[in-house]
């Protein structure tokens, strides 16, 4: 009788264990319901430009990444790709091309992913992420506004690079990093490379 009770006593046990995990899991797939995916599948660098580190999709699990803040993360990075482009058509136009042209619609990107990324509901403990990424953005701006300018005067690539707001932004970004390292301390490799190598392609340097 007491072996039959025991027997009865684990599979009690294991039927909340499994009822707990059905739960977890379905609580987790709650969370991710409700918001669109704006990470594109094609992530191709624009015709003639090429990413300057290994950058990799954002994978769609974010291994590692609470489920509730896959929204944030998924819209974040897809607005730091989309900056990224720009920048790099960018300073396309800044080695040779339209410059004019390139810096309208380089204004108008990243003017629309600032303002997509400040009106995004922000996990508690992200907004300093989000902040150094809107700052390095506006830094950014800045320094292309100076260096289209120097550009104008026939100062050379290397002159326009020593810009201080160019690596004023690349400190923003760094910083940036060091807010995802810290708080995603267990995220799979393959989330957190891409991560890195997101933040890395926006930079100047």
């Amino acid at each position: 009788m007491n072996h039959l009770a025991g027997r009865r006593a684990d599979a009690a046990a294991h039927s909340r264990r499994a009822l707990a995990l059905i739960l977890l899991s379905a609580t987790a797939v709650a969370a991710n319901q409700g918001f669109e995916d704006w990470y594109p599948r094609d992530i191709r660098p624009p015709a003639g430009t090429q990413y300057p580190c290994a950058l990799r999709a954002l994978p769609p699990t974010l291994d590692g990444i609470p489920a509730g803040e896959h929204r944030f993360i998924n819209h974040a990075y897809a607005l730091i790709l989309r900056a990224t482009q720009a920048k790099l058509l960018m300073l396309k136009a800044l080695g040779g091309g339209d410059a004019d042209a390139a810096w309208t619609a380089y204004q108008r990107s990243i003017s629309a992913a600032l303002g997509a990324l400040r009106a995004e509901p922000v996990p508690a403990g992200l907004e300093r992420f989000r902040d150094r990424v809107a700052s390095a953005l506006e830094l950014q701006v800045k320094f292309f506004a100076k260096a289209l300018e120097a550009r104008r005067h026939g100062q050379p690539l290397e002159q326009v690079f020593r810009i201080p707001e160019g690596r004023a932004a690349s400190m923003r970004l760094m910083g940036a990093w060091a807010v995802m390292a810290a708080r995603y301390p267990s995220w799979s490799p393959e989330t957190r490379d891409s991560i890195y190598h997101h933040l890395c392609a926006l930079d100047l340097f």
